[in-house]
């Protein structure tokens, strides 16, 4: 797949929120009928970090944490430097809006709940924690499928979620 260079390109970040259980949160999108992760538009002035730990808040009321890693050594608090936290996985994604065709850059990242907040603030009521055998009976894109399936036959995930270790 090689994107159409015509069409505009959005930034996005996602998260696989995890429980230790082996579960991961999944929301049913509203407009498409699909269960997905928790995500959405990276604003202008915004990190990825900063943006998938709002999108988080906003559509589930948890409040997250990070799995991924972050290199820490390459912070320079006296040049205003910070490194990021790395996406597990990243996606090119048509979006066929048939109004304004475009594609996300989706940032992936795996995060754990920290914390319950506000439930006033969620945009979102049908979502829920799964295992991996409750796939099976929700309406996923095949993609999603075999991404969220990647996630629940990695052992490296379970582990850092199991031993509450989060990576520098």
């Amino acid at each position: 797949m090689s994107a159409k260079p015509h069409l505009k390109k959005h930034f996005t970040a996602s998260a696989f929120v995890l429980k230790a259980e082996r579960q991961v949160l999944l929301l049913k999108h509203k407009k498409l009928g699909v269960w997905l992760y928790p995500g959405g538009h990276i604003e202008a002035d915004e990190t990825p970090d900063a943006a998938v730990l709002r999108e988080v808040l906003e559509e589930t009321g948890l409040v997250a944490t990070f799995l991924n890693a972050r290199d820490r050594k390459l912070d320079d608090e006296a040049a205003d430097v910070a490194a990021l936290h790395v996406p597990y996985r990243i996606l090119c994604e048509l979006i066929n809006d048939p109004k304004d065709p475009h594609y996300h850059i989706d940032l992936i990242y795996l995060c754990e709940v920290k914390e319950q907040a506000d439930e006033s603030c969620v945009d979102n009521t049908e979502m829920g924690f799964f295992d991996e055998a409750a796939l099976e009976g929700l309406a996923l894109f095949p993609n999603f499928r075999a991404l969220v399936k990647g996630v629940f036959r990695d052992e490296a995930i379970w582990q850092r979620v199991d031993e509450k270790v989060v990576p520098q």
